[in-house]
């Protein structure tokens, strides 16, 4: 039985790729260097430390991880003052699963990122349990975000319904053992087979009922 959904942050209640996409593009061109599609697929729904990590070899950056998440982070935040850019359906998607269910978010964002969203008020106090990719050991596709939820929460992992858009959270949920629905953006469809694990896959939050959290 289903006691509580988990949302992701990233691609699924905000449109935060192509912001993070124009963030990154902009450190790479005073590097010299493109910023691929590719490279913005590899980045997403992974933690903190691993996307700076990445930016640092494939940009060949002379500076610290610290200093590349300060630069990225608060280029975000920026944009972020000016208004969170929320997908459609978002906010109602988190309203229909709060009628129901206890709900948590688990994020690989920045906790500084997180923490600007969550302040705004469309979706302060929606969530009982907040986890950030940074707080686990591995990022996703490892289910190490998700299974800290549940525990949080005080829930089995299949206890819990996710709502993931990337490959690599599709993929956490399910080795995590949590029903998924995946609401993948076609701008960044996942790669390969990862929608295929998904129990349930959507075209938008738009179109999200109460059936889809239980499968009945």
């Amino acid at each position: 039985m289903i006691k509580a959904v988990i949302f992701d942050m990233d691609g699924l209640l905000v449109d935060s790729e192509p912001v993070w996409d124009r963030a990154r593009k902009s450190m790479a061109d005073g590097a010299g260097k493109a910023w691929t599609a590719d490279d913005h697929k590899a980045l997403m729904g992974v933690s903190t430390a691993e996307w700076a990590d990445y930016m640092i070899e494939r940009l060949d950056l002379d500076m610290t991880r610290e200093e590349v998440v300060d630069e990225v982070v608060g280029r975000m935040i920026a944009m972020y003052r000016e208004g969170v850019p929320y997908l459609p359906g978002a906010i109602d998607a988190v309203d229909l699963a709060g009628a129901r269910y206890r709900t948590a978010l688990a994020s690989g964002s920045h906790p500084a990122l997180i923490e600007a969203v969550m302040a705004d008020e469309a979706m302060r106090g929606r969530f009982e349990i907040i986890v950030s990719g940074d707080e686990v050991a591995r990022g996703k596709p490892a289910p190490d975000v998700y299974l800290e939820t549940a525990r949080r929460l005080g829930l089995e992992p299949e206890e819990c319904v996710c709502l993931e858009d990337s490959g690599n959270g599709i993929r956490a949920g399910a080795n995590a053992g949590m029903r998924v629905i995946a609401v993948p953006d076609e701008r960044f469809h996942p790669a390969g087979d990862a929608a295929a694990v998904a129990d349930v896959v959507l075209g938008s939050l738009t179109e999200l009922t109460p059936e889809h959290f239980s499968g009945s």
